[in-house]
């Protein structure tokens, strides 16, 4: 399978790499019940009170009878079971008297809401569990933009062939791939990480300023308006110019200049108009987003304990942690992969002084800063605050961390071995997602 994708033409090898992805995804959806993936009843109440509105209605967010069905869809498919809790008796009848677990969606962004209820109405479901694996078939139709961008924003950087190696890994990633087919807003916010990857990519190469900065501004708004996992992306959105700009776009800022120009005046009209039309709507963002407004520094995080508590949980998390945080890899498997991303990171930093890769310094440096400014949103406002986090926090720049985990392993070894790297690189990962499937969620999940 490896040597193929190497070898196939470009469209043949990304069309390759969507049948994996797709593929493994139908087989997530398969394998794992309803409920099991983080906060979908939650996230499934607003889209299905949206879907049956004849008008809408942004302020309506909670319905008694529908939360009282989910928390008994939810018992039948042992979701207090696979919690690692005792299911109570009776059963709870509403979302708050499982205060530690159920938190309705009452300020949320509606954008991931209402286009859930958009594909509702369509299809126009009569049961529950009908209208639950729509929404995650939703998610799936998002997931396969979303490895699209990431195809053209690496190749565009760094060819087709670290391309082809860095969506492969991203197709056989365990977790991306679970929150890829779970109802909830991050697979929207992915998506729009990806676009700002693929036009940051097409930015620095030289294309049309005016048509990459808007694409990266609409995939802003967009990710905003869907949840706060988004905030790092509105830093990227005025960074990504900064970095084209010092690593050689043709043009520099005469270039840039007027199109950031029209993209800013562009955004602030249309928040005006926004905050005309959907004045409520505006108030309840507001309350949502003030914690940005907001700096403290928790007394778990001046504990160096929790730092590497919280750190090791992001890490782990991030490349497979089913279900809600309850069914963990093995810990030889997380030992490789951790050893592996050590060995990519050093990779990279060696890699990136050598004559033969110094072409692809734009592209380091892109995917560098976009790492590096999601994690930091991540530690500055969870780890800040003493809250812990997840792996997950991190996929809208999936894309740019694959592309420097391709290379960093690539660079320990002589180039005219690099084919051969990339097949044994393939073959593990594949390895590990297959051991991954057959020792952790089907295990939790077929029984």
């Amino acid at each position: 399978m490896s040597t193929k994708i190497f070898q196939s033409s470009p469209g043949q090898t990304l069309a390759l790499i969507l049948a994996i992805f797709v593929l493994r995804a139908l087989l997530a959806i398969t394998v794992v019940p309803p409920w099991q993936n983080p906060d979908e009843p939650q996230h499934f109440e607003f889209v299905h009170i949206l879907a049956q509105q004849e008008q809408l209605d942004l302020s309506e967010r909670r319905d008694l009878d529908l939360e009282r069905n989910l928390l008994r869809s939810m018992s039948a498919h042992g979701w207090w079971r696979h919690y690692a809790e005792p299911e109570p008796s009776p059963l709870p009848v509403d979302f708050l008297e499982v205060p530690e677990h159920l938190f309705p969606v009452l300020t949320s962004p509606p954008m991931y809401y209402l286009l859930g209820a958009a594909g509702l109405k369509l299809t126009r479901p009569d049961d529950l569990l009908t209208q639950y694996y729509i929404l995650r078939g939703l998610a799936l139709v998002l997931a396969v933009p979303t490895i699209v961008c990431i195809w053209a924003g690496t190749r565009r950087l760094f060819g087709t062939r670290v391309a082809a190696g860095a969506t492969l890994l991203t197709a056989l990633h365990p977790q991306f791939v679970l929150m890829s087919t779970a109802v909830n807003p991050d697979v929207l916010v992915n998506l729009c990480g990806a676009v700002v990857w693929w036009q940051g990519a097409r930015l620095l190469t030289g294309s049309s300023g005016t048509v990459s900065m808007a694409a990266m501004a609409c995939a802003t708004v967009v990710a905003l308006l869907t949840k706060r996992l988004a905030a790092p992306i509105v830093l990227m959105l005025g960074v990504v110019p900064l970095v084209a700009v010092r690593f050689g776009r043709p043009g520099g800022w005469r270039s840039i200049g007027p199109s950031l120009g029209i993209v800013v005046a562009g955004m602030m009209l249309g928040g005006l108009a926004a905050a005309v039309w959907f004045g409520d709507e505006v108030i309840r963002l507001r309350d949502y987003w003030g914690y940005l407004l907001t700096f403290s520094l928790s007394d778990r995080a001046q504990d160096w304990t929790f730092f590497l508590r919280f750190t090791e949980g992001l890490f782990n998390s991030a490349w497979l942690m089913a279900g809600w945080l309850r069914y963990p890899a093995p810990p030889v498997w997380l030992l490789t992969v951790q050893l592996l991303t050590a060995g990519a990171v050093a990779g990279c930093l060696i890699g990136a002084r050598r004559p033969e890769m110094v072409k692809w310094r734009s592209g380091f440096a892109l995917a560098g800063v976009l790492i590096v400014i999601q994690t930091a949103g991540i530690y500055g406002g969870l780890y800040m605050n003493g809250l812990s986090a997840q792996g997950r926090y991190l996929f809208p720049v999936i894309g740019p961390f694959m592309a420097l985990f391709w290379i960093g392993v690539h660079s320990w070894w002589p180039q005219r071995l690099w084919p051969l790297v990339s097949v044994a690189v393939a073959v593990l990962m594949f390895a590990l997602d297959v051991i991954g499937w057959t020792t952790v969620v089907m295990p939790a999940y077929i029984q």
